[in-house]
């Protein structure tokens, strides 16, 4: 089985220690034989940021692939899907049955409690950069990982 997740991607910029990707995300009936007819189809262009000291050996426009670890895949799904989910349902349970509180005001505090989570995430940043790591492989091989 394997650890990894894996992209394939064009070099879109290159600064000292860090490389941006670009990958194309395409939904799952993408590989279907009839997505020329269907509308249901669909894809979007995401950049990966790559840390690391790439710029002796890649320029820009070349493709890479951009790899990583299936472990950071399902803490990626945690933090936002999981615990978002656990955070409105257990704010809905308590206004709601503990409290006795209306469904407007249920409601206005779940959507607070959600902007509050998202924002204490995005102050923090910082530190899920350093979680999420990023790396670049050729044939298998990690090029650098830093």
């Amino acid at each position: 089985m394997n650890d990894k997740i894996e992209h394939q991607g064009v070099v879109e910029s290159i600064t000292d220690g860090h490389v941006r990707v670009s990958i194309m995300q395409v939904a799952a009936c993408s590989e279907c034989k009839a997505k020329a007819l269907c509308t249901s189809s669909e894809s979007k262009e995401k950049y990966i940021d790559v840390y690391g000291h790439y710029s002796d050996r890649y320029s820009v426009g070349d493709r890479v692939t951009v790899c990583g670890s299936m472990q950071m895949g399902k803490k990626a799904v945690r933090y936002a899907f999981m615990w978002p989910a656990v955070i409105v349902l257990l704010t809905c349970f308590v206004l709601r049955g503990v409290f006795a509180l209306s469904e407007p005001l249920t409601l206005g505090a779940m959507l607070l409690a959600l902007v509050v989570y998202f924002g204490v995430a995005y102050l923090g940043k910082g530190k899920l950069n350093n979680e999420f790591r990023f790396w670049i492989e050729e044939n298998g091989h990690i090029v650098r990982k830093n």
